[in-house]
């Protein structure tokens, strides 16, 4: 661009020479018949005032012409300029993209910790297989997986929070809180969608009263710990699912009893310093621990970071067999209705807290978040709850039965959105591709690095 520039500039000087020269000739030639006006008192003839004129206006316009001579050596000089630059661009380019494809082509080996994230990687892709095969392994063998019970699943559980509190940081949280609205909309559906569907679906499908009681109980309790695992695998916002479990949780203390008094016809008392101490242990002191960990020692948390899903994927798998493994006796016992009536509550839940929390305008990953924060309970305070206050132990089932299927449920649904993601992203690196190899894209690319100085596009 700047030879270009410096030939346009001497091509004008030389064209502006080359009407100034011309001008001179011209002037040369007025003085000349002028002169010639003035000595035609016989001293001249006429053939000697046609020779001077012809010498002048020769002397005229051999300068002319050495002039544009000048200025097409000029241009031609510049066009080869030009055409060099342009052939050692095109040559560094070459050169680039050459080492570029021959260090992507070259089979390097990959070192232990490569193989291992990559298979982790793939690993986690199928995380409904694992669930399924959970699910399996806990109907047909229940002993090889009843021992993962109790203190077992919190310390599980906390690992995980402290594994996906390392790949969180404090501005995810900053965020969060700068928006209440998102809270308020998030508990408001946890606290009105269940409920209702809980209490229209047992008067719909279940003529057992305890049933009913049991599902509406199931309903009313505030989201599990495992929904943030759920959120993780789903790419959805974990900070804000963190956020709304403690404030569900914290709630329940009011909002559980008096709903299921309403709904049920029993008042049910709620531990909520307990319950909150709990939802402390397992879901905030690990996400707070990962938090500090990430920022005081970086170089470990970038170690473990990329073991983080395919543990979360192994967790959900462990807690899905045990639950069934320990009471499969009751869902073989329960019969298809119960189970459809369960299935059909969080199905219902996970559809409505998306569709609802879309339509009020928030993000789709805002969306997935409340959607998997509404579908998913707390099943296992409903089983304490309904075994320590209902006489018919019946109304415990519902309960165990949740806690199965809200698990298999939301690991396919963040399957689906997980794979969903993984394949918008796909396309759109095979679109940055095809422009990639598109010389016209390469060729503007060129121009506007020389045109601006910026290298780094």
């Amino acid at each position: 661009r700047d030879v270009a520039v410096r030939a346009r500039s001497r091509r004008e000087r030389a064209r502006a020479m080359l009407t100034t020269t011309r001008a001179v000739a011209r002037g040369a030639r007025w003085r000349a018949d002028a002169r010639a006006r003035r000595n035609s008192t016989g001293r001249e003839s006429a053939t000697a005032r046609c020779a001077t004129r012809a010498r002048v206006a020769t002397r005229a316009d051999r300068r002319a012409r050495a002039i544009e001579s000048a200025v097409v050596t000029t241009r031609d000089d510049a066009r080869d300029r030009e055409a060099r630059a342009r052939g050692a661009r095109a040559k560094t380019r070459a050169t680039h993209e050459s080492d570029r494809e021959s260090g992507f082509f070259v089979d390097t080996p990959k070192t232990t910790r490569e193989r291992a994230i990559d298979a982790c990687a793939t690993a986690t892709g199928y995380f409904p297989v694992f669930v399924a095969l959970g699910a399996l392994a806990g109907m047909c063998a229940p002993g090889t997986v009843s021992w993962f019970r109790g203190d077992a699943v919190t310390y599980a559980l906390a690992g995980t929070m402290l594994g996906m509190g390392i790949t969180l940081d404090l501005s995810d949280f900053r965020a969060v809180f700068g928006q209440p609205w998102k809270i308020g909309m998030g508990v408001a559906l946890q606290y009105t969608v269940m409920p209702t569907l809980a209490f229209l679906v047992g008067k719909m499908f279940l003529a057992n009263q305890s049933l009913a009681a049991g599902l509406i109980l199931v309903g009313c309790c505030p989201g599990g710990t495992a929904s943030n695992v759920v959120t993780f695998l789903a790419g959805a916002s974990v900070p804000l699912s963190v956020v709304l479990t403690t404030v569900s949780t914290f709630m329940a203390t009011v909002m559980t009893p008096t709903l299921t008094q309403h709904l049920a016809g029993t008042m049910i008392p709620v531990d909520g310093v307990g319950l909150f101490v709990s939802t402390c242990k397992v879901v905030l002191l690990p996400v707070v621990a990962g938090l500090v960990l990430k920022k005081y020692a970086p170089k470990f948390s970038e170690t473990l970071e990329p073991f983080a899903p395919i543990t979360a994927v192994l967790t959900v798998a462990l807690i899905c067999a045990s639950i069934i493994g320990r009471t499969s006796t009751q869902i073989l016992a329960a019969g298809p209705t119960l189970i459809a009536a369960v299935a059909l509550l969080h199905t219902l839940g996970f559809g409505l807290g998306y569709f609802l929390s879309r339509s009020a305008g928030f993000s789709s990953k805002t969306s997935r978040t409340m959607s998997i924060e509404v579908g998913m309970q707390n099943s296992a305070l409903g089983v304490v709850l309904a075994s320590a206050h209902f006489a018919d132990p019946l109304v415990a089932v519902p309960c165990a039965i949740s806690a199965t299927v809200h698990s298999v449920l939301g690991s396919m649904l963040a399957a689906f959105w997980r794979h969903r993601d993984n394949t918008k992203e796909e396309r759109k690196q095979s679109k940055h591709e095809v422009w990639r190899n598109d010389p016209n894209y390469t060729a503007y690319n060129d121009a506007f690095r020389a045109a601006t100085g910026l290298s780094n596009i």
